[in-house]
């Protein structure tokens, strides 16, 4: 570094929602976007006066926004000097130019390499569409290989890949939703021309569920805008789209419908512009959040760049006490591995736990993975996954095993035959406690939704609780069942008339909260308990407002208790 850089120094797993809040995502546009990165950290403004980050560990986990790295490029930052980053941060600034240096190591990857030199993803893919550049085939010799690195290796023509190698691999199924898919068409028009048509418009699935609430607490015409956009260019491309039953009523949340809808099989890769795409590798398929300029890229070719993950298993076993979730089993890891413990790789669950799992908790596993640092939360398929799958779609799929004799990371085994409900204190997701240990915290909003928490054995669990019981005074409960099939489901066991006599508010699916875009979010100095996947500062509210994060049931006591609570009467 120069002596004349002027250097911000930031410290360990600075998220995307501390680069950009996601309130102020309904913008592509850098020079508004370059006003608030890092506003709930130094102030609004205050990064312009900085051209050089140097940070510690997990740099950019989180959300998949490109706008992160787009709000810090526009803001004047040069480089970003980390000891690591989250994945998708890393592969978006590489796609974008925005130089990045892992302290300590020396990288030598001749595509990452290359696509650097290129000035980006774009021109380079340009390039190669050209002729003008040929990505090499793996060199990698015959070795054992793990179900993510097989599935790789099928999907990018290999015969063997190897962590830390980068790869070409074909898309199976590509996901979009209302808060990106707007700026992926506008970026896909510009680079490959006015004309151009999706490499296969029967593998892209757009959803409107992230922004299509916001206005119900806060005036953003430009969700709106996005929305439009991303209706009329999946209509011109012949593309599959779920549009809002009614307004600012999803059809689901995306990472529940698609799985819902049959879209997701064993043995696929699958791409999705957001972090918790990593949720459809409870099926057996590989799945992961991807940025705006990887989407737009896709589109054209079809494939995307992948750095080969290495593979940590956890082997859960034991009997899972009564009332403890697969919620309570991730935010467990969470605590003993931290936001950081999984970055860049792969998490394989596996063991005797699983069985004891309904489908639904499943996802719940997989989707958190990403808040570990994980790319991809994988299960390898069973019975239960073959069942769920083939009641949702006709088409045929290949289930891939890994060797026998394959190389992983690291095998975590936990037994959890004494597991107690678990609370992840703010402001992230890792600062998790056994409920037991936690200190008497008062609530004034509990929330049972997202793609986390509002399937419908989520709102089962909710309904057990609430069944002739009434809300705390002064707590606020919204539920929010993560599609149109679980409400009528949900409407069909009866409880919605549960959750209507305890006081809850059931609100239109969506994301609505989650991402800090819908009713129930947190005002200022605000406690509350939400059953969704983060709880960084100004995630789901305002960056004063504190939210815990915990299993449906342990929200639906709290709110009955009117404190944080798993205990009932």
């Amino acid at each position: 570094m120069s002596h004349t850089d002027k250097i911000l120094y930031l410290g360990d797993d600075i998220n995307t929602d501390d680069i950009i809040p996601a309130n102020r995502a309904t913008t592509y546009d850098p020079e508004n976007l370059k006003n608030y990165a890092l506003e709930h950290l130094i102030g609004i403004g205050e990064l312009q006066k900085y051209n050089v980050i140097v940070a510690g560990k997990n740099f950019g986990c989180g959300s998949s926004r490109e706008i992160a790295p787009i709000a810090l490029k526009a803001a004047g930052i040069e480089k970003i000097q980390a000891q690591s980053f989250g994945e998708i941060f890393y592969r978006n600034s590489i796609n974008i130019g925005l130089s990045l240096e892992i302290l300590g190591e020396k990288q030598e990857n001749p595509v990452v390499d290359a696509i650097a030199q290129a000035g980006g993803l774009i021109p380079f893919n340009q390039m190669r569409r050209q002729g003008k550049i040929t990505v090499p085939q793996s060199v990698t010799h015959p070795r054992p290989m793990t179900l993510v690195e097989k599935l790789l290796a099928k999907a990018s023509g290999n015969s063997y890949v190897r962590p830390g190698e980068v790869v070409f691999a074909q898309v199976d199924l590509a996901l979009s939703h209302d808060a990106v898919a707007a700026p992926v068409a506008k970026t896909f028009y510009e680079n490959y021309g006015e004309g151009a048509k999706l490499w296969d418009a029967q593998k892209v699935v757009l959803v409107a569920d992230h922004f299509i609430q916001v206005n119900d607490i806060r005036d953003d015409r430009r969700a709106d805008l996005m929305y439009q956009q991303m209706i009329q260019f999946a209509q011109d491309q012949g593309c599959h789209l779920f549009d809002m039953v009614s307004p600012g009523e999803a059809a689901g949340i995306c990472h529940v419908l698609l799985p819902e809808k049959g879209f997701v099989r064993p043995g696929m890769i699958i791409a999705g512009t957001d972090s918790h795409t990593c949720t459809h590798g409870a099926l057996g398929a590989f799945a992961t959040g991807v940025g705006t300029t990887d989407m737009a890229n896709i589109y054209a070719t079809g494939d995307m760049w992948m750095r080969v993950p290495s593979t940590l298993v956890f082997e859960l076993s034991g009997n899972l006490p009564p009332h403890i979730s697969a919620k309570d089993i991730i935010l467990f890891i969470l605590g003993q591995l931290s936001c950081a413990g999984a970055t860049g790789k792969v998490m394989e669950f596996r063991g005797s736990i699983l069985a004891q799992l309904p489908f639904d908790e499943r996802l719940t596993l997989a989707n958190m993975a990403v808040e570990c640092g994980a790319i991809c939360g994988l299960i390898v398929p069973d019975e239960i996954t073959r069942n769920y799958v083939s009641s949702r779609s006709q088409q045929e799929f290949t289930e891939i095993i890994a060797d026998a004799d394959a190389e992983y990371e690291k095998v975590y085994q936990f037994d959890l035959s004494h597991l107690e409900a678990q609370v992840a204190r703010p402001p992230k997701p890792d600062q998790v406690v056994p409920i037991s240990q936690l200190e008497d915290t008062p609530i004034t909003k509990a929330f049972i939704g997202s793609c986390t928490g509002g399937k419908l054995y989520d709102l089962a669990q909710a309904a057990e609780v609430l069944q002739g019981r009434q809300l705390a005074e002064g707590v606020n409960l919204y539920i929010v069942p993560a599609s149109i099939e679980i409400r009528e489901q949900a409407k069909a066991l009866g409880y919605l008339d549960i959750f209507a006599q305890a006081g809850a508010q059931i609100l239109k699916s969506g994301c609505g909260a989650c991402i800090n875009s819908g009713i129930g979010v947190l005002d200022k100095e605000e406690t509350g308990i939400y059953a969704t996947n983060r709880n960084f500062k100004g995630r789901s509210g305002d960056p004063t407002g504190k939210n815990y994060l915990a299993s449906p049931r342990t929200v639906a006591i709290s709110a009955v208790k009117g404190k944080i609570s798993n205990l009932l009467d």
